[in-house]
Order: structure tokens, then C-alpha cells, then sequence
């Protein structure tokens, strides 16, 4: 009886030892998950705004940009020569299309972090010691500091 006794306390202590780490890593990965959605949420419409800007630039610059008047040798006009905008057009047109990718990505981290906390949270065995003082053992509180074993089944009733 003593060693079925034994063999079950030390289960018991294996599995909520893993479901502890278990518990901690999944929120640990939620919190991770969150702090990347926060990030891509405030960033992806940063970028969005600078790749519209910098778009929006190269297309006016393009329509209604400085040309400089070309002339022969003679001093005869021959046309205008205007400096073409594309780079600052595609450059724009991806960071636009970056931005808003970032801010749609966003969606899927904060749907993971929210799964892997409501995974986290669900039933789990937990254990602890603490040092509880048992009056009137060995002759005095101040002296005597007993270790207690406690093993709690924790089940979540709400959200």
C-alpha cells in the first residue's frame, strides 16, 4: 500500500509539474502573441501612410514637376526635359501594400494569443509547498516551520 501510495504521489507530482510549465509557456507564448499583434497593428498603418505619401508624390511630381527647357547649340529651343518619377511611385506602391499586409497579419496573432490563453486557462493540476506554522509541536511557534504539500485542481467556470 505504502509504494501504490508513493508511485501515485509521485505521479501526481510529474504531471502537474509538466502542466504548470505547460501553463506558463502557453501564456507566455499568448503574451508574446499579443505584444506582436500590438506592434504590427500600430506599424502597418505607419507604413501604409508613408508608402501613400511617398505614392501620391511621384505621381504629382511626374504630372506637374519642374522641366527644364533643352536648347541646341545654336540656342534653338528643342523640348523639355522633366525628370520621370518611378522610383517614388513603386517604392510607394510597396510600402502601401507592406502596411496594409502588416496590419491584416495582425488579425491571425491576435486570434492566436486569445486560443493560446483559453487553452492555457482551462483545467489544470497545480501543486505548491508552503511553510505553515503548527502550534504546540515541538514546544513553540517561533521554533517550528512544517512544509505542507498542496495539490489543487484548478477548473475555470467562467471566461
Amino acid at each position: 500500500m505504502k509504494t501504490l501510495l508513493s508511485i501515485l504521489t509521485l505521479l501526481s507530482i510529474t504531471t502537474s509539474l509538466f502542466a504548470q510549465d505547460s501553463y506558463d509557456e502557453l501564456m507566455s507564448k499568448s503574451r508574446r502573441a499579443r505584444t506582436t499583434s500590438t506592434i504590427f497593428v500600430a506599424a502597418g498603418p505607419v507604413i501604409a501612410a508613408g508608402g501613400i505619401g511617398t505614392l501620391i508624390y511621384g505621381l504629382v511630381e511626374n504630372e506637374l514637376g519642374d522641366s527644364v527647357p533643352i536648347y541646341d547649340q545654336n540656342g534653338n529651343f528643342i523640348r523639355y526635359d522633366t525628370k520621370q518619377h518611378t522610383t517614388e511611385i513603386v517604392v510607394g506602391a510597396a510600402a502601401a501594400l507592406t502596411g496594409i499586409a502588416l496590419a491584416l497579419t495582425s488579425i491571425h496573432f491576435s486570434n492566436k494569443a486569445s486560443d493560446l490563453k483559453r487553452e492555457a486557462r482551462k483545467m489544470k493540476l497545480k501543486t505548491s509547498s508552503d511553510r505553515i506554522s503548527i502550534p504546540g509541536l515541538q514546544n513553540g511557534l517561533a521554533n517550528n516551520r512544517t512544509r505542507q504539500f498542496k495539490l489543487s485542481l484548478v477548473i475555470p467556470l467562467g471566461n
